[in-house]
């Protein structure tokens, strides 16, 4: 059986430290320590998906008097360890090649990934946290929670239903190239975008019903930003 490339990040580097994955059966809400959308959290706590801190996010969930099921990373970041060695699992990392966010990715299972705190204060995280959904969105059901927006990473065609006269942008991760859409202000047909060269930002839709279709033999990824108050319309399609 091939590995997938999450599957091989696990084997070169996990098991150094003689560690075994976690898997969940529902979506699990990855913490990471920048900007936290505490409502956000809130909400998806209460659809009873388990929540998973990303190093330094866990002295947020502290604040907030909330226990993760895990905390994954090298762990140099919390704010005392012992704090938290009776209360979850310590999935601890050591490796210096990714950062905490892509420790969670590459060390979790699960049918989806919504993930808080990688945005905000530092932009070089920011631009980090881009560079994971990158290299594991095209495995991974990635939906990233910025301040204003929500960016969820694609490898294929989207077919989604959101609010009409809304705005919509995509964004690049690598060269891709649409064959159609529908329900876009600037329609994408024939377009191929790739950062420095051409992008979508700042696009809206014109109805409810949002077709954006890749072309069949084209590997590219690109983000789709919608704004944070389209979450529940859009979770409601996301797994």
């Amino acid at each position: 059986m091939v590995e997938s490339a999450g599957e091989q990040r696990y084997t070169e580097l996990m098991r150094v430290d003689n560690n075994e994955p976690l898997q969940f059966s529902q979506p699990v809400v990855l913490v990471g320590g920048g900007e936290v959308n505490v409502a956000v959290l809130r909400s998806l706590q209460a659809r009873g998906w388990p929540v998973v801190a990303a190093d330094g996010g866990a002295n947020i969930l502290r604040e907030l008097d909330c226990v993760p099921a895990a905390i994954i990373g090298d762990l140099d970041s919390l704010d005392d360890l012992s704090y938290w060695q009776t209360r979850c699992r310590l999935l601890q990392l050591t490796e210096q090649d990714t950062t905490d966010f892509e420790k969670c990715l590459y060390s979790v299972f699960a049918p989806g990934f919504v993930a808080l705190g990688f945005t905000g204060k530092r932009f070089d995280h920011t631009l980090a946290a881009v560079h994971s959904l990158s290299c594991y969105g095209r495995e991974q059901n990635i939906l990233l929670v910025a301040e204003e927006d929500l960016l969820w990473v694609r490898g294929e065609s989207t077919h989604l239903r959101l609010n009409a006269d809304m705005r919509l942008s995509i964004y690049p991760l690598s060269p891709v190239c649409f064959e159609s859409s529908r329900g876009l202000q600037y329609p994408l047909d024939g377009l191929v975008m790739e950062q420095g060269v051409a992008i979508g930002t700042s696009n809206r839709t014109v109805q409810a019903q949002i077709e954006i279709n890749q072309s069949a033999d084209d590997a590219g990824l690109y983000l789709l930003i919608v704004p944070l108050e389209s979450l529940t319309l859009l979770l409601e399609q996301w797994v």
